[in-house]
């Protein structure tokens, strides 16, 4: 097979970016302040994610019988650095590019792959995953919604929560329980839901930063039929094993540009950039920022050669949730009062922020070390999968789940509100 150079396909990339796709900067800042400026933050996000499909840049890496171009991974590296600074759908980077579809191409029945994958590539199909649920908290397998077979289809009843878009996208990946009566791991099952199925209920959840792009997601007797089993029965938790390796990898990377140099231009402005401590809080986080590429390009590699396995994708999350804490954190040092009591426009004499963005920053931050598995399972993963210590001990791991105690939440039904 012949493959394109990939000097030839860079030069190619930058030819049509520059002819064809808008800057990042002409786009403006996203606005999800209303349901109506999400929706068309959605729609924006569907015609660039339409428009790279046209253009051949979708789906660079995945095979041509289901809707991509067939070349390797050294490619798609090199249009995402010719991308840089240019308005690229991150609405649809992760989870429904960088998440599920790897995910489906890894585990997905060849009927599903050539179903859902093209209309992933061109925008027409947005997905999220729905895991984690109100009881749980990171015993991911701990879940209790339920699948329940019925001849040919399964009735799905259970609740999700966090799960982000549920309420504009188009399908779901849903882990469900289907035999409570072995061990907790050995009972859940993936399936493809439609998210405008009847019985379908997202609710966003209104966060501290004013955004709502989680969501309760409610399952009331939801029919999905068998050929939706991603995988096989009994044996979702290898399917959600693989989507979790892709989300740590994933997590983190809607986040701006390189953040160091906007802390560097807020420090000039507010008259601090030649103080010392200063200056030795921007170098920490300028070096941190410098070694996020190479050490996903390391990690990556390593996976992809399986001198690491796919674990290793902790490695980067926890990275970035703690560069993004730290650049929370010297943001609102260095805005001061301006960060946290501001004006609702910028005003250059005082140095106010308008709605400044450091505080919704060092906000958000927070959830850095929680979204995509927290911090602290991050390094039980580093720990024990790549650096071979002890699993820590568990007394329920062998026992049948319908034998294990567990905080049950009794919303059985979004109905029963009334």
């Amino acid at each position: 097979m012949v493959t394109e150079d990939i000097t030839a396909f860079r030069q190619r990339a930058r030819t049509w970016l520059t002819g064809n796709m808008p800057r990042r900067a002409d786009e403006g800042e996203a606005d999800a302040s209303t349901p109506e400026a999400e929706l068309a933050q959605v729609a924006r996000a569907r015609e660039l994610q339409r428009l790279l499909f046209d253009g051949g840049f979708a789906g660079i890496s995945v095979a041509e019988k289901y809707g991509g171009r067939g070349l390797t991974a050294a490619h798609e590296q090199a249009f995402n650095e010719e991308a840089a600074g240019y308005a690229v759908p991150l609405l649809f980077r992760v989870p429904t590019l960088g998440i599920i579809l790897p995910t489906l191409l890894a585990h997905a029945t060849e009927e599903q792959k050539e179903r859902h994958v093209p209309n992933i590539l061109s925008g027409a199909e947005m997905w999220v995953q729905l895991l984690s649920e109100p009881s749980g908290g990171s015993d991911l397998a701990g879940l209790l919604t339920r699948a329940t077979s019925d001849g040919d289809t399964f009735v799905v009843h259970g609740q999700k929560v966090w799960s982000t878009g549920a309420h504009y996208v188009d399908y779901g990946l849903c882990l469900a329980r289907t035999d409570p009566d072995v061990p907790k791991h050995r009972g859940l099952t993936m399936f493809i839901v439609p998210l405008r199925s009847p019985g379908v209920t997202a609710v966003p959840i209104r966060q501290i930063n004013g955004e709502a792009d989680f969501c309760e997601v409610f399952f009331d007797d939801v029919l999905v039929p068998v050929s939706n089993m991603v995988g096989d029965l009994n044996d979702g938790w290898s399917v959600a094993s693989t989507l979790l390796s892709h989300e740590r990898t994933a997590a983190g990377q809607t986040r701006r540009g390189d953040v160091s140099f906007d802390l560097i231009e807020l420090a000039e402005r507010h008259g601090v950039a030649h103080d010392a401590h200063v200056r030795k809080l921007l170098a920490d986080a300028y070096v941190l920022a410098a070694l996020e590429a190479p050490l996903l390009q390391r990690v990556t590699a390593s996976v992809r050669t399986g001198r690491l396995p796919s674990s290793a994708g902790a490695l980067v999350k926890l990275y970035r949730a703690n560069k993004a804490q730290q650049a929370g954190e010297l943001g609102l040092e260095i805005a001061g009062t301006s960060g946290v009591a501001w004006a609702s426009e910028p005003d250059p004499a005082s140095g106010a922020d308008g709605g400044s963005r450091w505080a919704m920053d060092y906000i958000n931050s927070r959830a850095r070390s929680i979204a995509g598995g927290t911090s602290e399972m991050q390094r039980n993963v580093i720990g024990e999968r790549l650096l071979g210590l002890p699993r820590e001990p568990s007394t329920d791991r062998d026992l049948p789940f319908s034998q294990v105690r567990h905080n049950r939440v009794e919303r059985v039904s979004r109905r029963d509100e009334g």
